[in-house]
């Protein structure tokens, strides 16, 4: 890849791709499909296992031999929904330059590492878009079928319009609202020094949403900048109907209280390296 002139090196950051994996078999490899056809392959890939049984990385080593990246696990038994603390662990298992966060059941498009990687800047993180596809074609896509793009070309005209609309609101409240830029954490990336600056996820989290919101909080609070790619990094997500997830609740309290927070309560700092 050219040289970007983003403060990485000429051929850009070296760079991590976490996913998050819970029990979600047949979702995790449509994901690793779509990575392996992607039109930048300088990446590894980190399966961040909140508890799956059996555990992702049986699915990892068994398709290894046809993927054109590295491929390995962290794990963590099950105990509710602690996608911040397995995703805390995998970050501090990688010494990449930049990391790219996606869910299990996110379809990435084939220019997402592309696009992160040539806009990445050390101490900035940027929020991508992902559309939801419905049940039917859900269900019809293959490992194939995503390789060769079916996932993106299920996302219509409507939907690339609405992805227009969010990504103009992003441009517009950007220096205005600390909710902005928006942030699907099925779907954004990190400069990994910045990622460790506010100490990561916060695992206070633990049973409940609203992590991904909480790290774009303190990031901003640490004075850092978001960029808006919702219509150039994009994902689709498969149906919520055929993909089970850990039940969570509302962070009420917790996320208010968050607000003013640069770095994690209980963060990258509370584990063993």
């Amino acid at each position: 890849m050219p040289g970007s002139g983003s403060g990485f090196g000429a051929l850009g950051p070296t760079t991590s791709v976490v996913v998050s994996a819970y029990n979600q078999i047949r979702e995790l490899e449509l994901v690793l499909a779509a990575l392996a056809a992607q039109s930048d392959l300088a990446f590894d890939v980190i399966l961040a296992d909140d508890g799956s049984m059996p555990p992702a990385g049986q699915l990892a080593e068994r398709l290894a031999p046809s993927l054109p990246f590295a491929v390995r696990q962290v794990w963590q038994p099950d105990e509710g929904f602690c996608k911040a603390r397995i995703q805390n662990v995998a970050a501090l298992s990688t010494s990449s330059e930049l990391l790219i966060f996606l869910d299990g059941d996110c379809l990435p498009f084939r220019d997402l590492v592309v696009v992160y990687r040539r806009r990445a800047l050390p101490g900035v993180f940027m929020t991508g878009a992902v559309v939801d596809l419905d049940v039917a074609t859900s269900r019809a896509l293959t490992p194939a079928s995503v390789r060769s793009g079916a996932h993106e070309s299920a996302v219509g005209l409507g939907a690339r319009c609405a992805l227009a609309r969010k990504q103009w609101a992003n441009w517009w409240y950007r220096d205005r609202r600390q909710g902005r830029p928006r942030i699907r954490g099925g779907n954004f990336a990190v400069a990994a020094s910045l990622f460790h600056a506010v100490n990561g996820f916060d695992e206070v989290y633990c049973g409940y949403g609203k992590e991904d919101s909480d790290l774009r909080n303190r990031m901003r609070n640490a004075g850092a900048r978001g960029i808006s790619l919702w219509t150039s990094a994009r994902a689709t997500h498969l149906s919520r109907k055929l993909s089970p997830s850990a039940a969570r609740r509302s962070p009420g309290v917790l996320y208010e209280q968050g607000k003013l927070l640069i770095r994690a309560r209980i963060g990258l700092d509370g584990h063993q390296v």
